[in-house]
């Protein structure tokens, strides 16, 4: 089974042999804001940043781009 371009492109084709726990946790609050904020860009996987009039998402989107970094 192929992974999403999305989803390689940030978290990698398979978990890390050291800090898995940390990495899945991360891969699902991902899965989360897609599903949550209706995300369907085939390649960036958090969509484009959200206006900062949309005070939640925004902040949500920015804690999630800054727990990519680490992968």
């Amino acid at each position: 089974m192929l992974l999403p371009v999305w989803f390689v492109t940030v978290l990698g084709p398979a978990p890390p042999a050291r800090g898995t726990e940390q990495w899945l946790e991360c891969a699902i609050r991902v899965l989360l804001y897609r599903l949550t904020c209706a995300i369907d860009d085939q390649v960036l996987a958090l969509g484009p940043q959200p206006d900062a009039a949309a005070h939640h998402r925004y902040w949500w989107h920015k804690e999630l781009r800054e727990s990519l970094r680490r992968w």
